[in-house]
């Protein structure tokens, strides 16, 4: 069986079967549910925070106010481990909130989603955050909650800002701008001018998954069962019971 929907792409999918295009199966097809790890739900209480902070208030000193309103409690083995992530969070929200008294760029929408069509596919994504410049250039963000970046990363081959930048130009005409990952935790950005991405490339990579899923092609790959979240649930893990905090 085939997702509802199988000419329709987004990020998400495309990643997850390019990592293990059986664990796609699980979660696309199966409706299988990944489970909530101290990571994951600390990043989903800063999403929610930063995007219900600039969408609803222009005084950064009501950061922690917010963040006290979404905090999601799930996915902790104790409450003292729930007050570890908790106070990371606030950690990050302190130094965010410090940069906000500073911001020179005007929020112009959050959680916006850009739809396109191209070659008989349709294109779908969810900007975390998007920016007009003073210049009126654009800037398009994605939040990482991560406590680790890898030095080598080099921007241009992301998929992820490659697929935003290009939805940005195709579905909202912004054709001058930069795409940016905003490692919170870090409190460093990496920015690209949406010209550097190869836009046919990254469109073609998109549709060569999605013909494999039409196809039907959901063989496991193993390289990533150390970090994958359904490990326990999947009858080719190699790392069944391996803890992921």
């Amino acid at each position: 069986m085939i997702p509802n929907n199988p000419k329709e792409l987004n990020y998400s999918k495309v990643k997850t079967y390019r990592d293990c295009p059986y664990l796609f199966k699980l979660k696309y097809i199966d409706g299988k549910r990944e489970g909530l790890i101290p990571a994951t739900s600390l990043g989903v209480s800063i999403h929610r925070t930063l995007e219900a902070y600039h969408a609803q208030s222009n005084d950064p000193s009501e950061l922690l106010r917010y963040y006290n309103r979404f905090w999601l409690g799930a996915g902790y083995g104790s409450a003292g481990e729930q007050m570890e992530y908790y106070l990371k969070g606030k950690r990050m929200l302190e130094v965010y909130e410090q940069k906000e008294y500073s911001r020179d760029t005007t929020v112009d929408s959050t959680e916006r989603e850009f739809i396109f069509e191209y070659e008989g596919w349709r294109f779908r994504g969810k900007i975390d955050r998007v920016d007009r410049l003073p210049d009126g250039s654009w800037e398009v963000i994605d939040y990482k909650t991560d406590a680790a970046m890898d030095e080598n990363f080099d921007i241009k081959d992301s998929l992820q800002l490659g697929i935003y930048s290009i939805g940005a130009r195709r579905a909202w005409n912004m054709q001058k701008g930069k795409a940016t990952m905003y490692f919170v935790a870090l409190d460093k950005k990496i920015s690209a001018d949406f010209s550097i991405f190869d836009e046919k490339f990254i469109l073609d990579t998109f549709i060569l998954a999605g013909q494999s899923i039409e196809a039907g092609e959901f063989e496991p790959d193993t390289r990533h069962c150390k970090y994958c979240l359904m490990n326990n649930r999947c009858p080719y893990s190699t790392e069944k019971g391996e803890d992921k905090k």
